[in-house]
């Protein structure tokens, strides 16, 4: 095994665009669902009703920026990674972001289905309707709950080890790991 280490390689900048303009997407929508949902009242609310309303029209266009960002990542090929990077940490990278890219895909498919079985509108970026993905249902309003919610904690905990993961880097390791997406 050669142990010099690889010229240091950021990633594209269009993979860099994608990255951060998700993060600033997903994490502030993530934290809307949380509050809507844990923090506020039950009781319906016009005030509950607006943040509702812009979770939802968000959240649908996440399926689009993470299919484009995927599109992107098939056809371009990422830096390679240190060769001082275990094996077992390489194998760790990977099955993280695997897991992220399954959950930024998920749990807005879980959100258009809830709407849907709900019989509710589905917009998109205050521009266009979508249409629904199951019929309204409402026997299956309780399961669509729990895997949308269950399935955006997923989500949650793999972008914050994500996000440990590369402070970790940064000032635990000192390495370049985290330059990569700066």
């Amino acid at each position: 095994m050669d142990n010099t280490p690889a010229p240091f390689q950021r990633y594209s900048l269009v993979a860099r665009l994608f990255h951060w303009s998700m993060a600033a997407i997903i994490i502030p929508l993530w934290l809307l669902g949380f509050y809507v949902g844990r923090i506020m009242p039950h009781a319906a609310t016009p005030q509950k009703a607006l943040l509702l309303l812009i979770h939802k029209e968000i959240g649908p266009f996440i399926i689009i920026m993470t299919v484009l960002r995927l599109v992107w990542r098939a056809t371009h090929r990422p830096p390679t990674m240190s060769s001082d990077i275990p094996e077992e940490e390489r194998l760790a990278v990977q099955v993280g972001h695997f897991a992220l890219y399954a959950m930024m895909l998920v749990v807005p498919l879980t959100g258009w289905v809830r709407s849907s079985v709900h019989g509710l509108p589905i917009p998109m970026m205050w521009v266009v309707d979508l249409p629904p993905l199951a019929h309204k249902a409402p026997v299956f309003v309780p399961l669509v709950n729990v895997l949308h919610q269950f399935s955006s904690w997923i989500l949650g905990v793999l972008i914050a080890g994500h996000g440990i993961a590369a402070l970790l880097h940064r000032y635990g390791r000192r390495d370049t790991v985290m330059d990569r997406m700066l």
